[in-house]
């Protein structure tokens, strides 16, 4: 009985003062308790209305007793609970994602994603604005990333795609009309595509996805510039773009004025890093053809050089270029003329990205290595050092060229030493840089080459010089001094004096008889060796030259003429019947016209015998006649006879040996792999050769094949078999 009396007393009320205050505020907990819970937004009852006398009398009472953070614990409990509510519209909007992506609409899933950031906005603000009237903003804080947390757990992988499209369909294009130099940075912010995206902590919980949209804009500007050209700098018009579009559409993405700037800064940096890269590996790609094309590429270069001090990827440019050059020019296709020019222009080019020479030094050792290899490269140096336009700029008083085995110890004393770049190769040594001639000199272990084939090149030259004026040779000479020394070019000092002893002795001889012969007298010791030639002259031609003979020995009886009869020109005026036929002939075809003028016809055997020559150099010089329209074969007979009428027919005849084979060489395209391979690199015989011409893509003939081609190319003059069976052109 005294038990259940004592229940009975426990469960009535009290009507002591603790006890009713006890109850009071046990009655305002759950008054606020139930104000905060959280409702379903769906249902119309939401709890976002003021709070009537007696609930605000009971957010009053709970934070007078201190149980505040009972009551928010309880109801982030309920927030956790009741999310279910959130995650079934989440449900309902990936479901128009997932129908909407089936069928390509981009602009409704621009549309559809509005909606969605609006709804979970209305999610977090119903379910947050009751918490004011406790009246701490850290609660409220607590509860928003409490809601973020349980947002971003509960969206599904495939939420991030429809993001990074919608956010990319937000930013706006860029023209590239901008001019150069462009104008000062717009501080302009472009509105984001929905003010509920910071709210509800999508951008720092999803920055990679702003990011990858950012970037690909970036590499779109990028790309768009670069194929825009390289006749004008490019990199500060893709800036300037990147600038009013990209970090303009970022800005406006976050609040929070200059200190959210100040956060963002980073990301700008990281924005314009970006954008040299991609501006980098473009031009990297590209720079074979930019190379090609210098001078008119240097703003491309410019470009890359300033994108290459910030990216600093200089290994990934001399592994794409050697790439290139291996793929493009290093190859037997490739005319050596067409490889000493390029390597020119890649001097030239690379010397602008890095004037230590390191890039260059890395890039040119597989171009220096194929020109040493190849037989013809001594003689296209010294054509391009002497004749070639691409080298004209350097002729310049550059010091003499050294060799390879002039290299200087360095002066660590100096006080503007520095130690070589950390990517530079152990042989690689810095210092002033060589011009590009001393670089091209370089490929060989010694000058003496290069000296030996100038001095061939000019005595060509000299040969070929009329009326003994030779003023541009004197002066080639001259510059060549500046780069050679007086003592390696001494020979030359000889051939040019000897050109002007000529002069001298030939108008003395003009003097005394009337002659039609002005012959070169070279000093034969001085000079490189010339053949000699089996030709005998007609009688015309014998006598011209006896007569300007006898009248030198009477002006120097101690010297002897030893004529060179297959060098040298003759002009010639030939009077058919109806016309008269001006041309400047060969010493071997001046002698095969002038039989002609005994003899209307000849055979070819007999005109070979008669001039001491082999028929196929006669055979191609009767060819010359006969594109002139002067000779014509009879093919019926096997003679040649004089046209003294014009023919139209006899312009057809071709006369060169390239020419007269067109119907031995079955295929014309596998011929011009095989002469230029043989050009290039030499003498081989059959195996070599195949080997050679198995990497040149479009060949396809069998070593078989290829013998059978040669034999018919030599049957028509085309090449010759030499020592060891090695094949040659003619």
């Amino acid at each position: 009985m005294a038990l259940a009396a004592a229940l009975a007393a426990w469960d009535a009320p009290s009507t002591s003062l603790a006890g009713a205050q006890y109850a009071e505020l046990a009655n305002a907990f759950n008054i606020v308790s139930a104000f905060l819970h959280p409702r379903d937004i769906a249902s119309g009852l939401r709890s976002t209305d003021k709070p009537d006398a007696a609930t605000t009398d009971a957010f009053r009472l709970v934070v007078e007793h201190d149980r505040v953070q009972e009551v928010f614990h309880d109801f982030l409990q309920a927030v956790e609970a009741r999310f279910y509510l959130v995650k079934q519209d989440i449900a309902r909007y990936m479901n128009a994602f997932h129908e909407t992506d089936a069928v390509s609409v981009v602009p409704q899933t621009s549309s559809i994603m509005v909606d969605f950031l609006d709804r979970l906005a209305v999610w977090q603000r119903s379910w947050g604005t009751p918490l004011r009237p406790l009246g701490d903003p850290k609660l409220i804080s607590a509860y928003t990333t409490t809601f973020h947390q349980l947002l971003h757990a509960s969206l599904p992988a495939s939420f991030p795609t429809y993001l990074q499209s919608f956010l990319a369909l937000s930013l706006p294009s860029t023209n590239s009309t901008i001019s150069i130099p462009a104008i000062a940075p717009s501080t302009h912010r472009i509105p984001p595509p929905s003010s509920h995206l910071q709210r509800l902590g999508m951008l720092p919980r999803y920055s990679a996805v702003l990011t990858a949209v950012a970037y690909g804009e970036i590499r779109r500007i990028a790309q768009e510039e670069c194929e825009a050209g390289w006749e004008e700098r490019s990199l500060g018009r893709a800036r300037q773009r990147v600038s009013d579009g990209v970090v303009n559409w970022i800005a406006g993405m976050f609040d929070g004025g200059e200190y959210a700037q100040n956060v963002l800064r980073p990301m700008y940096i990281r924005f314009d890093y970006f954008l040299c890269k991609s501006f980098f590996e473009i031009r990297t790609d590209e720079l074979f053809d930019i190379i090609v094309d210098y001078p008119d590429s240097l703003p491309a270069l410019e470009d890359l050089k300033e994108c290459l001090g910030k990216v600093d990827q200089r290994r990934v440019l001399v592994d794409k270029l050697r790439s290139a050059n291996l793929k493009r020019l290093l190859h037997p296709g490739a005319e050596t003329k067409d490889v000493i020019a390029q390597y020119i222009s890649t001097i030239r080019c690379l010397r602008i990205l890095d004037p230590l020479g390191v890039l260059l030094h890395r890039v040119a050792d597989p171009v220096r290595r194929h020109l040493r290899d190849r037989a013809d490269t001594i003689r296209c140096i010294v054509a391009a050092l002497v004749e070639g336009e691409e080298l004209a700029d350097e002729n310049e008083a550059m010091g003499v060229a050294p060799g390879n085995g002039d290299v200087e110890a360095e002066n660590f004393t100096d006080p503007k030493w520095e130690p070589e770049p950390v990517d530079a190769a152990p042989e690689f040594r810095s210092g002033k840089a060589s011009d590009i001639i001393s670089t091209l000199v370089s490929i060989y272990p010694s000058r003496e080459v290069i000296i030996k084939e100038l001095q061939a090149l000019l005595a060509t030259r000299l040969l070929a010089v009329k009326d003994y004026d030779a003023v541009r040779e004197i002066r080639t000479v001259e510059l060549l001094k500046l780069r050679f020394g007086e003592a390696a070019l001494q020979v030359c000092d000889v051939m040019l004096k000897d050109m002007a002893d000529s002069k001298r002795i030939n108008d003395h001889v003009h003097g005394d008889v009337e002659s039609v012969v002005q012959p070169l007298v070279i000093s034969h010791m001085f000079w490189p060796a010339i053949p000699g030639s089996g030709l005998h002259l007609p009688p015309k031609l014998h006598a011209a030259q006896a007569e300007y003979e006898a009248a030198f020995h009477h002006f120097k009886p101690d010297k002897h003429l030893r004529w060179l009869q297959a060098l040298g020109t003759a002009s010639i005026s030939l009077e058919l019947a109806d016309r008269t036929v001006e041309v400047e002939a060969t010493p071997l075809q001046a002698a095969i016209v002038e039989l002609f003028e005994a003899q209307d016809t000849w055979s070819l055997e007999n005109l070979s015998e008669k001039l001491g020559e082999e028929e196929l150099a006669v055979r191609r010089e009767l060819g010359w006649w006969a594109a002139q329209g002067v000779m014509r074969e009879a093919k019926a007979e096997g003679k040649w006879r004089l046209l003294e009428h014009a023919d139209g027919e006899a312009r057809g005849v071709d006369a060169v040996p390239q020419a007269v084979a067109v119907h031995v060489v079955d295929n014309e395209e596998q011929w011009r792999y095989i002469r230029g391979v043989l050009a290039s690199l030499g003498p081989h015989d059959l195996p070599s050769l195949q080997r050679t011409l198995a990497s040149v893509r479009g060949y396809w003939l069998s070593l078989g094949a290829l013998a059978g081609l040669m034999e018919r190319a030599r049957t028509s003059g085309l090449v010759a078999v030499g020592r060891e069976a090695k094949w040659a052109l003619v």
